[in-house]
């Protein structure tokens, strides 16, 4: 079996915890890094949850590195921490990890793995970090293998009406990003929307008996009543875990080429994503997902956690 190398950008977040989960339970990847970015909540709180996450799964061998903690506008974003609690994983209690964070900072940590063998940079915070990236090391875009986002909208956002909450928090990063040229995917909310677990799949995290089935039911309780109170049902939208899900198999999500463009301006559309389908693009570097089959992606979840008792 092909064993993919992955450093994971994240803002954890209830979701970003599952796709953690997911990652470290996939023997289809080698997780070699974990990089933090604030968003759902502030980098301070998201790198404290690294470190929970990383602890609780007994993997204090993945190094994990702050990142940046403000836009590249350098103006502090409001969080999500109205759908993730004030800690960003659902307000639990959690003991002092003793996992310790890098001494390097992200920047520096992506670029030493990237160069270092075959990485693909799976992002689903905010994209300051990679754009610092780009930024201080222009080589790096050859030297990645792929980056998978989790990101963007086609048709409607979820903080706007036009912007996804990862491309709104820094659409000058995204820009960037989507700019550089190395091979990249993304998954919108257009396909993310389609991966949903629900009542039955906590209650299995539960039945389960393993503290990472318990705390995951626990920290996903507050954001289902989120998804009720916002959408009126309980499904849960696996935005973080569906991106981890596409490099453990790249042929689960259908895509196609595109062109894409990230407004950086505009009074009513700033952070939406442009992605241009009136023409085939399929020699584009970019790729979109478009569709994924729910009970494939359900039915791959719940085995993985079956990884951990």
């Amino acid at each position: 079996m092909d064993v993919t190398r992955i450093v994971i950008d994240t803002d954890p977040g209830v979701d970003d915890a599952i796709a953690l989960f997911l990652a470290v339970a996939s023997p289809e990847l080698d997780v070699v890094g974990v990089t933090t970015v604030s968003g759902n909540v502030n980098v301070d709180k998201t790198t404290l949850n690294a470190r929970r996450i990383l602890e609780l799964v007994g993997r204090s061998d993945i190094p994990i590195a702050r990142g940046a903690a403000v836009s590249l506008s350098g103006v502090p974003g409001n969080d999500a921490s109205e759908v993730h609690g004030d800690d960003g994983l659902g307000e639990l209690t959690w003991p002092e990890p003793s996992v310790f964070e890098s001494p390097e900072n992200a920047v520096s940590l992506l670029y030493r793995l990237a160069t270092e063998g075959p990485l693909t940079i799976v992002a689903i915070g905010p994209l300051t970090n990679l754009a610092h990236l780009v930024t201080q090391y222009p080589d790096v875009v050859t030297e990645v293998e792929r980056v998978v986002v989790m990101g963007g909208a086609s048709y409607h956002g979820n903080v706007t009406p036009a912007a996804e909450f990862n491309v709104w928090a820094d659409p000058e990063a995204a820009a960037v990003t989507f700019a550089a040229g190395w091979p990249l995917t993304i998954l919108p909310l257009d396909v993310t929307h389609q991966a949903t677990i629900n009542d039955d799949d906590l209650a299995y995290f539960r039945s389960l008996g393993s503290e990472v089935g318990r705390r995951s039911a626990d920290m996903l309780e507050p954001y289902a009543q989120f998804h009720e109170e916002w959408r009126g049902d309980r499904d849960l939208i696996m935005h973080d875990a569906l991106a981890v899900y596409e490099v453990i198999d790249p042929t689960a999500i259908e895509k196609e080429g595109v062109l894409v463009t990230v407004e950086t301006g505009g009074d009513h559309s700033r952070g939406a994503t442009w992605f241009h389908r009136s023409h085939r693009h399929e020699d584009s570097n970019v790729r979109v997902g478009v569709s994924v089959d729910n009970e494939r992606f359900v039915r791959l979840l719940r085995e993985r956690y079956r990884m951990f008792g």
